[in-house]
């Protein structure tokens, strides 16, 4: 039986010759211990000023894949596929990575009140003495890259007014036909920018400022990349709370 396949480079399809009737009634069978714990992590990370990602190829103020190393500029198209709430742990010392990812409230924590009396409270892990933040984590997948697979992409707090604007505009997505958008409705444009750092402001920091919608998610990209997934990503991708591997991704 001939099956069809898409190019990454033209998305245009080509016919595959091969019998594949032989093993397709054996659709992944035996991978099903093959957890997110047992796989490496592709994120979507922010290269920072000064960090160990930076160089020539990857300069300050874009967005790197942290798996294959490849650059996406400032500016990149993402399809979103799913999105959680976690507690994110990161080291005090430097290179100040993420060390832990919990659910929310599934460990306890010390409220640390701000001792000028202004700002937020922080959370600290007493065993640990870091730092707890709530962010976000999305799955996403980048249409101009479907060769890229899922990444993920797991902003630090000082994106996360961006990242609500984006959230607002998921939930609220309408279809061309009025219909309520899925969360991989659209495809969007994410911004990065150099701006002060505003712990030492005579230096510049890396953030995802901006998000603007693109279009609708093109059919044949759903169809043979996102589609078939789905149910993978619901059960497996976002058991990033599982995996306790440090990540790669550039800390702010």
């Amino acid at each position: 039986m001939a099956t069809t396949k898409s190019t990454p480079q033209t998305g245009a399809k080509e016919l595959m010759t091969e019998d594949m009737s032989f093993i397709e009634e054996y659709e992944g069978q035996g991978l099903d211990q093959i957890t997110a714990n047992e796989q490496s992590t592709a994120y979507l990370s922010i290269v920072q000023p000064g960090s160990q990602s930076e160089s020539e190829d990857n300069p300050a103020g874009t967005w790197r894949n942290t798996a294959t190393n490849e650059n996406y500029g400032d500016t990149v198209r993402v399809v979103a596929l799913a999105f959680r709430t976690i507690w994110s742990e990161r080291s005090s010392e430097p290179p100040f990575g993420t060390v832990g990812r919990y659910a929310p409230n599934s460990i306890q924590v010390t409220v640390q009140q701000p001792k000028s009396g202004r700002g937020y409270p922080k959370m600290i892990n007493p065993d640990s003495g870091n730092e707890i933040q709530e962010l976000y984590v999305y799955a996403v997948m980048l249409p101009d890259h479907p060769e890229a697979g899922v990444l993920y992409f797991n902003p630090t707090v000082g994106s996360m007014r961006a990242c609500k604007s984006w959230n607002t505009q998921l939930k609220t997505s309408l279809l061309p036909n009025g219909a309520h958008a899925p969360i991989f409705g659209f495809t969007w444009n994410l911004h990065l920018e150099l701006v002060q750092n505003p712990v030492k402001p005579t230096e510049k920091i890396a953030r995802f400022t901006k998000v603007s919608k693109d279009s609708v998610v093109p059919k044949d990209l759903f169809m043979d990349n996102i589609k078939p997934q789905l149910d993978y990503i619901s059960k497996e991708v976002l058991s990033i709370t599982e995996n306790i591997e440090a990540d790669t991704a550039d800390a702010e």
